[in-house]
């Protein structure tokens, strides 16, 4: 069995490697943002996932528009 001071020393290590896996804060450049917009706009959606799809393009559309002013 090991020693508390070896469960701390892991403790630190786990937490080391998520803070450096952790994924960074999301952007998307102006031609990212184009062409979700073109894929998306490729597709069917049916039923529900039509509202969804409505907002979530509404939201890209408004990041655009921040991205090319």
């Amino acid at each position: 069995m090991g020693s508390i001071s070896d469960h701390t020393d892991v403790t630190h290590d786990v937490e080391s490697t998520l803070e450096s896996t952790a994924p960074k804060e999301l952007e998307l450049n102006g031609d990212e943002i184009k062409f979700l917009l073109a894929k998306i706009a490729q597709l069917d959606f049916k039923g529900v996932e039509i509202e969804f799809a409505y907002n979530m393009i509404i939201k890209l559309q408004e990041l655009y528009k921040q991205k090319v002013q």
